[in-house]
């Protein structure tokens, strides 16, 4: 039973190489999220609902283009589809680092966003590990982007303050070149994944939606949209109440050792749910949300937010692994790049709502906001609980 956590040398490469993409591109656009509204702001004609559209229409157009975007992985190669994405991702951001008009930055926010890449890479890590080996490689993939949120937000004040807010952009711009590089000369494409005959693209399409609308599926897109509302929030709330007490600078304080514990959490939960049943890890994981919301709900005091904090990151990382292999598991594998970004746009969708929620809540009814991120994550737990498929065997080919 413990070999089969030992990777193999091509799917080593693949997880490295896949973490590396996601790690960096995560890392260049977390840079901003402690700047950004302060940085909005200050631009001429803008006004604070301006500096909102420009910080959060990133999400909308990540919600809206992971189908496209896994579908087109599907139809035309994990590897082209990647790359093309890190593309649009590093064009944005060089236009953000040339304007200080704000309607400009708003459109170079866009194009961040339209670089939807995360399906396709979710899938491609799929493709090309053994499905017993599956959640552990999904958590490498979700431990690099937890490590690139946090690096951003705790480096990027910190760069932002001594070098200016467009080089954080143009830094940005520098790591979706290397993660285009790392694409095109470094990783495997998948031999199931290359182009299909034009002829079948049509019927391909129908059935594709067939497949991501299965019940089970979706019952797991409700859970993603309901679990990122609810980071996204709490990842709102938090750093201001942190900053009562420590400075940007001391952040690191906080999340270095809750990112350790949230890894290790993680790697113990993912191999728990390869060898078992996901099932009770995924509601274990939700009812740490639940009770780190519910102690957050209490007081804002900086003791309180920040053990209410550590549960809710150590639940939400191991369901940042463990949700994405349980809807790879149930789908069907001809169509798991499309089926991925309908999980994906439900995950994005739930990242604006949530973020409009805080943005309504959190300052005069925190507790508010905690009881409803609560009752959310209780719903995700009776979703996944309802989901039969979650601990069933893997979708085969139609």
């Amino acid at each position: 039973m413990k070999e089969s956590f030992v990777f193999p040398a091509h799917e080593k490469k693949a997880i490295v190489g896949l973490s590396s993409v996601l790690g960096l591109r995560m890392l260049g656009l977390s840079f901003m999220i402690p700047v950004m509204s302060v940085y909005a702001t200050s631009l001429p004609g803008s006004t604070t609902f301006l500096a909102g559209i420009a910080f959060g229409i990133y999400g909308l157009t990540q919600a809206f283009l992971q189908i496209p975007f896994g579908y087109m992985s599907d139809r035309f190669g994990r590897r082209r589809i990647v790359a093309t994405g890190l593309f649009i991702f590093g064009v944005g951001s060089v236009i953000a680092a040339t304007t200080t008009d704000i309607y400009i930055l708003i459109a170079a926010r866009f194009l961040q966003g339209a670089g939807a890449i995360a399906s396709a890479c979710f899938a491609w890590v799929a493709d090309l590990t053994e499905e017993s080996r599956r959640n552990m490689a999904m958590g490498f993939l979700g431990m690099s982007v937890g490590a690139g949120v946090v690096g951003g937000m705790v480096v990027g004040p910190i760069i932002g303050g001594a070098m200016g807010v467009p080089f954080l952009f143009w830094l940005t711009a520098i790591l979706s070149a290397l993660g285009i590089y790392i694409t095109i000369f470094r990783l495997k494409e998948p031999p199931a994944n290359q182009p299909h005959e034009s002829a079948d693209f049509s019927l391909n399409v129908k059935t594709t939606f067939h497949n991501a609308f299965k019940p089970d599926l979706l019952k797991l897109d409700v859970v993603g949209f309901l679990v990122n509302a609810s980071m996204i929030a709490t990842n709102f709330y938090v750093p201001l109440r942190l900053k009562e007490t420590l400075t940007m600078g001391e952040l690191w304080k906080v999340y270095l050792p809750l990112t350790i514990l949230g890894g290790m959490t993680m790697m113990l939960s993912t191999r728990k749910a390869d060898s078992g049943n996901p099932k009770i890890i995924i509601t274990a994981a939700l009812s740490s949300l639940v009770a780190g919301f519910i102690v957050m709900s209490t007081s804002p005091d900086f003791w309180t937010v920040v053990t209410g904090f550590g549960l809710f990151f150590c639940g939400f990382s191991v369901l940042e692994a463990t949700l994405p292999a349980a809807v790879s598991k149930l789908a069907n594998p001809k169509h798991r790049g499309s089926i991925i970004g309908v999980y994906n746009l439900s995950q994005f969708s739930g990242v604006f709502v949530g973020g409009a929620l805080a943005g309504m809540l959190s300052a005069k009814h925190y507790s508010a906001l905690f009881i409803i991120m609560a009752v959310a994550a209780a719903t995700a737990a009776l979703f996944v609980n309802l989901t039969r498929g979650v601990a069933g065997k893997p979708a085969t080919a139609e």
